[in-house]
């Protein structure tokens, strides 16, 4: 009975050329979605720019230990900027969303109109935000970075290959997603789902680069990724739903119908999520 030989890994010469390439293009769509938002302020393509920040540091943050020091750090810190001043906007537009799909269309009047007061000032924030990034420096940082993704200084830094690097990294990675699910249902361990949705966002977007790189289909992990993700994230959508609520001037009787709002998405939240890890676990992966 023959058996299908293993699938090669690419030469370390293709993974580095790959890895050059992946990084680069992530920074050249956040640059391409800026632009954009900055000439129409269109919310899908500010939403997609918040996506892009998030998936570019989570690139700058696999290639970390390779780029020099300086330009990583002022990277890392003005894009992660970047990304918690589009998160306002992101969190008024999802509860607007949330409160319209729970409502009659009289009891959130006052609710919603405040969130769309409190909006249009998040915006002009954006606007701010977005004209003060010096994008020029910080593109001259990133092709310097990519410039210097070389077989030589990664051994140098490292003493290891970028494919074993990122076997480790998954190895990593995947420590705390096991240790944070065992504990993860229980109801009052609301920080520990929050510290697994984190895990478990950067195993997505770690697996989303690396098979860009690896040349690997990791189609059905990262599906189940998404799973967990979407769940844990809707968990902390109602948190950040809370907080946005406690900082504005609502009706008591508003406040307590909202609070009923939350308390009833929270226990279907958690429902549903301890289904889904009694039905799907999620296991180590790193295909070879």
């Amino acid at each position: 009975m023959s058996t299908k030989p293993a699938r090669l890994w690419p030469d370390s010469v293709t993974i580095l050329e790959r890895s050059r390439g992946v990084f680069f293009a992530q920074w050249q769509e956040l640059l391409r979605l800026r632009h954009t938002v900055m000439k129409s302020f269109d919310i899908d393509d500010i939403h997609d720019l918040r996506v892009a920040s998030r998936r570019f540091r989570a690139v700058l943050e696999l290639f970390y230990p390779f780029t020099p020091k300086d330009s990583r750090t002022e990277l890392r810190k003005k894009v992660r900027k970047l990304t918690q001043i589009l998160g306002g906007l992101r969190n008024m537009d999802e509860a607007l969303l949330f409160f319209r799909t729970r409502t009659d269309g009289s009891a959130d009047f006052k609710l919603c109109h405040t969130i769309s007061k409190q909006r249009l000032l998040e915006l002009k924030k954006i606007k701010k935000a977005l004209a003060a990034f010096d994008h020029r420096k910080l593109d001259r940082m990133v092709r310097e970075i990519v410039a210097t993704l070389k077989e030589d200084s990664i051994a140098d830094r490292n003493s290891i290959t970028l494919l074993a690097f990122f076997s480790d990294v998954s190895i990593r990675q995947y420590i705390p997603i096991h240790q944070l699910l065992a504990v993860s249902t229980k109801p009052e361990f609301t920080a520990q789902r929050h510290a697994l949705r984190i895990a478990i966002k950067k195993g997505r977007y770690f697996f989303k680069i690396i098979a860009q790189i690896l040349d690997r289909d990791y189609t059905l992990h990262l599906g189940l990724l998404r799973e967990y993700q979407s769940i844990l994230g809707r968990m902390n959508d109602i948190a950040e739903f809370r907080l946005l609520l406690s900082n504005l001037e609502l009706p008591k009787d508003e406040q307590e119908y909202a609070e009923e709002i939350f308390l009833n998405e929270d226990t279907l939240l958690l429902e549903n999520f301890t289904k889904l890890v009694e039905r799907k676990q999620l296991t180590y992966t790193f295909l070879i």
